[in-house]
């Protein structure tokens, strides 16, 4: 799971890189949403969100999308804040998917259009929120051994009974 982690971690990174090394892209993104791009896309219930907020505000939106696929990125490779950034990664890739047009049925004769990369990553994401093998060589494992109270926050593991107490007795010894 650690792999399937680092894994997603790596896409977000690659679709942030792509984004921070093109300074054209906030003006890019302004101007194909200006011409409709993404926006005739969305499902009907989306494009409200899409025309009301985004639109209007597409320079920010792309600025938040460099910074945010990046975020995801580095933190789900270092295992940083893990189940957080597993559900900004369910966000952002339903966001995007929806943006896209959400899920359909395909004819068979281009890409799949219900299975799309986009839902791929929200669902692995989903996987890697509930998972504590996604955990293991983290940074959050390291603070969860410093810290055991949060052991079941950042790993999704529960403190072992006996440990707790093998714990106190050994320190009442020192």
């Amino acid at each position: 799971m650690v792999w399937v982690r680092v894994l997603i971690g790596a896409v977000w990174l690659n679709g942030g890189l792509e984004k921070l090394l093109n300074p054209d892209f906030p003006r890019q993104f302004a101007d194909s949403l200006a011409a409709g791009g993404f926006v005739s896309q969305a499902p009907p219930f989306f494009q409200g969100f899409m025309q009301g907020t985004v639109v209007p505000n597409a320079e920010l939106f792309a600025q938040l999308m460099r910074a945010g696929e990046l975020t995801l990125g580095i933190a789900l490779i270092l295992g940083l804040l893990t189940n957080f950034a597993a559900l900004g990664s369910v966000v952002l890739s339903v966001m995007i998917l929806l943006s896209q047009g959400g899920v359909g049925l395909g004819t068979g004769l281009g890409t799949p259009e219900f299975l799309t990369m986009n839902l791929l990553i929200a669902l692995v994401s989903l996987v890697i929120l509930f998972s504590p093998a996604a955990k293991a060589l983290s940074v959050d494992s390291r603070l969860a051994g410093r810290s055991p109270g949060l052991l079941p926050l950042l790993t999704n593991r529960r403190r072992r009974r006996g440990a707790s107490r093998s714990n106190a007795r050994s320190g009442a010894r020192r």
